[in-house]
């Protein structure tokens, strides 16, 4: 995916791997003044092989070896720094003309409250910086999740900021959603300061479904492309009222929330009760969709009083079946796509990541303390400066 050639102006590469460990998405960007404030130069996604995914999963666990974590650290940073350097060429953007890079990383853990609320919180992203900036010569901005996360916050959604400046509107009320692994809204108010947004994750969202498609179909299928095995089904209401009584729906934001709450030991029980209770695979999907729409729905109105236009993105706005259920549960409210406002949707995440280090190398905050419940604004992120050639010793450039 392209905009225009690369032009004079500050150019920052965002690469985002979410949770459901399909790829890496990588996006460079064009920073301006205007609204938004990034306009794409190129996009690409570099999906894993079905080895690195396994593997991927395999560590996201708490008894993960920590050698086979250190390790996949370094191949990570590799795969960063791959998709980075396809995405340069692409373009016919050298190198030299990037900024800097942001990364969010692989997630093998995020308990910002610590393990089962205990002790320190904390949160763990791979890929390492030092290999991505080793070989591309980039500086690189990564980590960017720990520093709220030590000021008391979730560590996350850090898109918010990111949704503000691209969709703030002083004549409307707008909720940004993105539905990735996770599902995620920014709500910005008519009028709103960047102070007063509030943001917070909803609930599953693809990931829910891809671990059911892949359970359901004994692993040869990965996801439910375009909705199809969903939409063959239909929503069993007794089953979706269970599953709505799940606690993390009922608790006020500030909430994140991850695969260690609705990974596969959330996910394969309830598949497995509804397959006992002779529920065909086509309605367990259905339903499972309906409760992503549901809960995306019902949080948002939660917090949402009168009209609004909802602004989606993600992967899961390519599924008509979702997006079916999801706007017959906004009660006459528009759900639109991202890329009307000028972000396309595909991207978007990326984009966020990119517009984030952007924030870091001038100094300016990035999280939005209402959303995440950091004690205030921080700039987010450690910086790993680039190996470029005629650097000096401690990175930066004669």
């Amino acid at each position: 995916m392209s905009s225009s050639p690369a032009a004079p102006g500050t150019l920052v590469v965002g690469l985002m791997s979410g949770t459901s460990a399909d790829g890496i998405d990588a996006a460079i960007v064009r920073m301006g003044p205007g609204r938004p404030p990034t306009e794409l130069v190129h996009f690409l996604s570099v999906p894993y092989t079905a080895a690195q995914r396994r593997r991927i999963l395999a560590l996201q666990r708490p008894d993960a070896p920590l050698a086979e974590v250190c390790a996949l650290d370094v191949e990570a940073g590799g795969w960063f720094a791959d998709a980075a350097l396809e995405l340069m060429r692409a373009a016919g953007v050298s190198p030299r003309d990037v900024a800097a890079i942001g990364s969010h990383g692989l997630t093998l853990a995020h308990h910002p409250r610590g393990v089962d609320g205990a002790g320190p919180g904390f949160t763990l992203q791979v890929g390492s910086a030092a290999v991505l900036a080793e070989r591309t010569g980039v500086d690189v901005v990564a980590d960017l999740r720990s520093r709220d996360v030590a000021a008391g916050g979730e560590g996350a959604p850090l898109v918010p900021v990111f949704d503000y400046a691209c969709f703030a509107s002083d004549r409307e009320a707008r909720v940004s959603l993105n539905i990735g692994g996770i599902a995620n809204i920014t709500v910005i108010g008519a009028g709103a300061s960047p102070a007063g947004c509030l943001g917070f994750d909803t609930g599953p969202g693809n990931m829910l479904l891809d671990l059911a498609v892949e359970h359901l179909s004994g692993a040869e299928r990965w996801f439910d492309e375009d909705g199809a095995w969903a939409a063959q089904g239909q929503v069993v209401p007794e089953l979706l009222d269970r599953w709505l009584e799940h606690p993390y729906y009922r608790r006020p934001p500030p909430k994140t929330t991850g695969r260690e709450m609705f990974g596969h030991a959330y996910a394969l029980p309830l598949v497995e009760d509804a397959r006992a209770r002779g529920v065909a695979p086509a309605d367990i999907l259905r339903t499972l969709t309906a409760l992503v729409a549901t809960t995306i729905a019902e949080a948002t109105l939660s917090v949402v009083d009168g009209p609004f236009t909802m602004i989606g993105a993600g992967g899961g706005m390519r599924n008509p079946t979702l997006r079916r259920e999801l706007e017959l549960r906004l009660k006459g409210r528009p759900l639109v796509v991202s890329d009307e406002f000028g972000v396309p949707s595909r991207a978007k995440e990326a984009m966020a990541f990119a517009f984030l280090a952007w924030r870091h190398i001038r100094r300016e905050s990035g999280n939005l303390p209402r959303v995440t419940g950091a004690k205030g604004p921080r700039v987010l992120g450690s910086l790993t400066p680039g190996a470029r050639e005629g650097g000096t010793d401690d990175g930066r450039q004669r």
